[in-house]
């Protein structure tokens, strides 16, 4: 039996309104449910904020000052301990470190002020390197000697190796284990120039001895690799084309 919750009739389970009051009849069920049912929560859950995001122009300015600080501090504690003990104003063993220190924030910061400049970031790399180079060689007698003949040499190979590699590596379709190839390669050329340019500058001839040992190997093992990626990527391109044609078929 039902009953009128407004007149307490008792009325029979199918009737829909009250007899007297025309009121809608609750039925057992949603009284229950409505008995069970709470006005308020037990506890207040307050929604926390989403923290705010840092934009990737602050993140770099941020590591840019990190950077900046954290060189900045041991380039004022040598150049402190040179003047105190040379009892002067001018700097002479604490040029050394100094340059080296002033190469490692360039070589930071350089990707951090071009991102997405690959081109761009192995030029200023390259001259930051030539740079610190020909003050090293200055450093020692006052003129530059050594600098020509093997420095030179080497830093435009390797932004020539490096740059080849970036290029390729970007421009390349499908990215993999092709990579790790031409990284090899790059290496292996680079040893192979290496090998050449240390080798004529001491023996004043063009000759090639531990290279070889480097540069087989490297180029087995790059190949192996583009190997296995070419080949594994030519197998899933004929998978794609066989479940296209079934779906068209179907």
């Amino acid at each position: 039996m039902s009953y009128c919750i407004k007149c307490n009739v008792e009325v029979d389970s199918f009737i829909e309104k009250c007899p007297l009051c025309q009121s809608d009849i609750q039925k057992l069920d949603d009284v229950d449910q409505i008995l069970e049912e709470k006005k308020y929560p037990e506890e207040i859950i307050v929604e926390e904020e989403d923290e705010p995001k840092i934009s990737g122009r602050r993140k770099r300015v941020v590591a840019l000052e990190a950077v900046s600080v954290s060189a900045g501090v041991p380039l004022l504690i040598i150049i402190g301990i040179n003047m105190f003990i040379e009892r002067s104003f001018t700097i002479t063993w604490g040029k050394y470190p100094l340059t080296g220190i002033v190469l490692a924030w360039l070589l930071i910061t350089v990707p951090l002020l071009l991102l997405k400049k690959p081109v761009l970031i192995v030029v200023g790399e390259t001259l930051s390197l030539i740079a610190f180079l020909v003050l090293i060689d200055f450093y020692d007698n006052g003129s530059i000697d050594w600098y020509y003949q093997i420095a030179l040499p080497i830093i435009g190979l390797t932004a020539l190796v490096t740059s080849i590699v970036v290029i390729v590596s970007i421009r390349v379709k499908n990215k993999g284990a092709n990579i790790a190839a031409f990284v090899l390669f790059g290496v292996s050329t680079m040893c192979l120039g290496l090998d050449l340019i240390i080798l004529s500058y001491i023996h004043e001839t063009i000759t090639i001895k531990w290279s070889l040992y480097v540069i087989i190997p490297l180029t087995i093992v790059g190949g192996f690799l583009l190997y296995l990626h070419y080949r594994l990527t030519r197998i899933v391109d004929m998978k794609r084309v066989l479940e296209i044609r079934k779906k068209l078929k179907a």
